[in-house]
Order: structure tokens, then sequence, then C-alpha cells
């Protein structure tokens, strides 16, 4: 089970111009350097809004990263992921932060000072439970404590890279990953499989 919430740990690229970012395209992609600076919108002239749109969630391109990797084993087990995207409460809006989401697994929000409300207990009683049945069986599906049986979390695969989005609910996402996203994952294959062949 992979998974991250919405807002953290995103990998911005270090370029202060439109020449440094194109002089770490060439570094990082070679050849495929126009491809990337295309896909971060090669029409937009402001650097900010260039660095924004190259930015990339770290820990959704390492869970992709890995799920391809077991996808080319012979072993294929299989994978279960999730993005984490519910509003948390409080005085100082604190977005998806850091391992916010180990709250809602372990059912603890009663511990904490913010005002959560309802559906963030039904949301936390759902988590828990895909949990508990994973580390059961290695399949998060099952019936709530409700006896209604939870919506259901399809493995990941390449053909279907897909996953569990928590927010005000529980719901299966079939939201693909962005081109940038793709791309990415290919050059990690591309530029590994040429060190390993050339060693």
């Amino acid at each position: 089970m992979f998974g991250h919430t919405s807002s953290e740990f995103f990998s911005v690229p270090k370029a202060e111009t439109l020449k440094e970012l194109k002089k770490m395209a060439v570094d990082m992609f070679g050849d495929d350097a126009g491809a990337y600076m295309e896909l971060c919108e090669a029409r937009c002239t402001d650097i900010e809004e260039r660095k924004k749109r190259a930015s990339v969630s770290s820990s959704e391109y390492a869970i992709r990263v890995a799920t391809q990797a077991n996808a080319d084993m012979v072993a294929n087990t299989p994978m279960y992921y999730y993005v984490f995207d519910v509003e948390i409460p409080g005085w100082d809006n604190p977005g998806t932060f850091h391992s916010v989401d180990l709250w809602f697994f372990f059912e603890t929000l009663a511990k904490c000072w913010r005002p959560f409300v309802g559906k963030h207990y039904d949301l936390a009683r759902q988590m828990c439970n895909y949990w508990a049945y994973f580390i059961r069986s290695g399949d998060p599906n099952g019936h709530d404590s409700t006896g209604e049986e939870l919506p259901r979390w399809e493995a990941y695969s390449l053909t279907a890279p897909y996953g569990m989005l928590f927010a005000d609910r529980s719901e299966f996402s079939r939201e693909e990953p962005s081109e940038l996203m793709r791309f990415l994952v290919q050059q990690y294959f591309k530029k590994n499989w040429k060190r390993v062949h050339a060693e």
C-alpha cells in the first residue's frame, strides 16, 4: 500500500531564469529536453509560472516508479495506491500536511484539538477498516463496521494506474497521471536501463 497527501513534498525545478531551466532540462534529459520543456508549457515566458507547471509530487513519482518496477518483476505483487485530500479544519488552514492521514488510518481524531466533524469520523472509520483488511490479507477490501461494503479499491497496474481518493468520502479515482509524470517515470527507467547495461 502506497499513498501520499495531496499537498506535501512537491519538487520544484531550481532555476531562476528560462535559460537555467533549459540547461537543467538538457542536463537531466539530454535529447528529450525539448519534450520536457513542452510539457512545462514552452509558450509560457514567466519563469515562476513555468516552474509551477513543472512541479510534481515527489511521493507520487516514487510510488509510480516503484509500481512500474514491480510490474516488471515476475512476482508482480498487488499494490494499492491512495491520495489523501481531506479538508483539515482549524484556524491555521494547514492543508494536507505530512502524516495528517495517520490520524485517520489509526482513527485517533478525538486526540487532536482540531474541530473534526461527522464526515471526518466516517472517513477515519473507513480508512481504518481498509488498513486493517490490508494488514490481515494484503487486500484492503471488505465491509465497513456498519455492515456495508466499503467502496471497491482496485489494485494499481500499468493499464489501470489509479487509486483511492480519500476526500470528503472514500471513492476510487480513475484520474490518469499527468503527462509530465509519465514522462519523468519513463525517463527514470530509460536512464537506469542504460546504466545497468553499460556496467
